[in-house]
């Protein structure tokens, strides 16, 4: 059965847009607070927002900060949890706010790209908000072993993300969400969550007995929106990406999609195509693929894909009532590869005229 947003009388905006852009931002993991300040304080809002205007994206997925534990945004919450000032693992600058303006002028969407745990590299950073510790067969791990550790190097390690989360920290985790719900209200129209491993989809229930819960972090992310739309991502197999095999939460609204072709990749290589009538989500839940334009997460220099491949790929998916984000490399003052405006300018202009039909 295809899902029913596909058939809903009226499309939801993701649905219209159809198109978007993704930019993993990272330009903060492997500075200093100072030049990592200095990184953020580069970012030209005004000539990248034109850029992405150029390319016809109806919507942006902008990373605000990954398993590094340093945001382009301040947050008193996340500041006071560390015992740290603004500035070290928050930038003064607040570079969502200016972002989700200079886009709203231009009626762009922003989705913003958080982790749905704390930030992963750091044991402080873990042990500091709350989550639950890395461990080797159930025991804190400590601050000596590498929170980023693999089972197959350390014997019975799990990450902090592979084991089920606590009150504690979803109570903290909401608090920090919420912050920059609160903020910046409707200038936010989406959310994107890594990190939902099924650890964590298993825990829903069995946490819904204590006073916080995976709610009260849900509750805190759409405090500012409360028609946010939500995305819960857990890896690329598209059972879980695209929800096949059901949502990863039951507040999911859109599909995280994550992949790296417009084709299932299999052991004999490519498989079928990805789109909402081969891999159906669940009712209610808009069907969205995520793959890199370009050679993969954040990085390359020109496009993998010819503008007419992407036009014919999206224009399928969207179509049947799907949506496509393309992640964009980006540089630290928000530069594109120019070679990649291009391809996306000549297939934006063909895509906007099939949302038009």
């Amino acid at each position: 059965m295809l899902s029913a947003a596909i058939y809903a009388s009226e499309k939801r905006w993701l649905q219209e847009s159809g198109y978007g852009l993704m930019f993993h931002y990272e330009a903060f993991k492997n500075h200093s607070s100072s030049s990592y300040n200095k990184t953020i304080d580069s970012f030209d809002v005004q000539k990248w927002a034109n850029n992405v205007e150029r390319t016809g994206a109806g919507h942006v997925i902008f990373v605000i900060g990954q398993h590094w534990g340093k945001y382009c945004a301040p947050n008193s919450v996340y500041e006071k949890l560390l015992g740290v000032e603004n500035g070290e693992w928050t930038s003064k600058r607040d570079l969502i706010m200016e972002i989700g303006q200079e886009l709203k002028k231009k009626d762009i969407k922003l989705i913003i790209y958080m982790t749905a745990r704390a930030p992963m590299r750091y044991y402080k950073v873990i042990e500091a908000t709350g989550d639950t510790l890395p461990s080797i067969n159930g025991k804190p791990a400590g601050p000596k072993v590498n929170p980023m550790s693999h089972p197959r190097k350390v014997k019975g390690f799990k990450r902090s993300e592979n084991q089920a989360p606590n009150p504690r920290f979803l109570k903290n985790w909401g608090e920090v969400c919420g912050e920059w719900s609160l903020r910046y209200g409707d200038l936010v129209s989406g959310w994107w969550f890594d990190g939902y491993k099924m650890e964590m989809k298993k825990a829903y229930e069995p946490l819904k007995k204590e006073q916080y819960n995976i709610d009260t972090w849900i509750d805190g992310v759409i405090s500012g929106n409360p028609d946010a739309e939500l995305a819960f991502n857990a890896g690329a197999h598209p059972s879980i990406s695209l929800c096949t095999s059901g949502a990863l939460n039951p507040r999911q609204t859109y599909t995280s999609g994550e992949n790296h072709y417009f084709h299932q990749k299999t052991k004999k290589g490519l498989g079928k195509e990805l789109t909402p009538q081969n891999f159906p989500s669940p009712d209610g839940v808009i069907w969205h693929l995520l793959l890199p334009v370009s050679k993969g997460w954040g990085a390359g220099t020109e496009s993998k894909f010819k503008h007419e491949e992407l036009v014919k790929h999206i224009g399928i998916i969207m179509s049947q009532g799907g949506a496509v984000t393309l992640d964009v490399p980006i540089s630290g003052n928000g530069d594109i590869p120019e070679k990649v405006i291009l391809t996306l300018e000549k297939a934006g202009t063909e895509i906007d005229a099939l949302r038009s039909e």
